[in-house]
């Protein structure tokens, strides 16, 4: 049997939790043509989530939107703390500033409710092999107006630099180091310590990376 082979017949174990909305749909006759996916167990809340996958080897939880806010974002916490966790992917449509943090804390991905009937176990099939993330249009919405919102604060702090601290933020940029951004500006480098010093508090870096990442993201917006 030829690799190519185990790959197609390989069966993706799956989880249901918050099953409301998805067993509304009918979960059982949107797979029933796709051989590949096992449903190995249901669960109404979190903690019997858990307990599921605690127990089984799960490949993907489907987690329901349908529950509170609140409850989903701790469910998948906890589904994404467990030893080797599974892939989590929220399915419906949720506030935007939930979609960032599901986004931010691993979830894998968020599926439209245009992703049920035919189209969901190929979403599956593709999540399980390491496919991209799939945002719902509220998802998306939030990855854009946070990264908006991160690019201004950048901007709003560079531009607090005086022409000095700028001139060594972008040194910085550039990967000069203290004695090169000394000769270039004609000062000590014990003047240059400093100034690097005050760059990186005014642009809340530690190091020389980060405030790298905030004039790039500055420049950016």
């Amino acid at each position: 049997m030829t690799l190519g082979m185990i790959e197609e017949t390989a069966t993706i174990k799956l989880a249901v939790v918050g099953c409301d909305y998805i067993t509304s749909l009918g979960l059982a006759h949107i797979l029933k043509d796709a051989p590949y996916l096992e449903v190995v167990g249901t669960a109404a809340d979190r903690d019997d989530g858990v307990e599921l996958i605690a127990s089984e080897s799960i490949d993907i939880v489907l987690v329901d939107a349908g529950i509170t806010v609140m409850e989903l974002e701790l469910a998948c916490a906890d589904f994404l703390a467990v030893p080797n966790p599974p892939a989590v992917v929220v399915m419906g449509d949720i506030p935007p500033e939930s979609a960032a943090l599901l986004a931010d804390s691993g979830v894998t991905a968020i599926l439209h409710h245009g992703l049920v009937a035919e189209d969901l176990p190929v979403a599956l099939r593709m999540i399980s092999r390491g496919g991209a993330l799939i945002l719902n249009e509220c998802a998306r919405r939030a990855a854009k107006d946070r990264g908006a919102a991160d690019g201004k604060m950048h901007l709003a702090r560079v531009r607090g630099l005086n022409k000095r601290e700028q001139k060594i933020a972008l040194g910085i940029v550039d990967g000069l180091t203290n004695a090169q951004l000394a000769s270039s500006m004609h000062v000590s480098e014990a003047t240059v310590k400093i100034l690097v010093s005050n760059v990186m508090n005014k642009l809340g870096a530690s190091n020389r990376v980060q405030v790298a990442v905030s004039v790039t993201r500055a420049q950016m917006s």
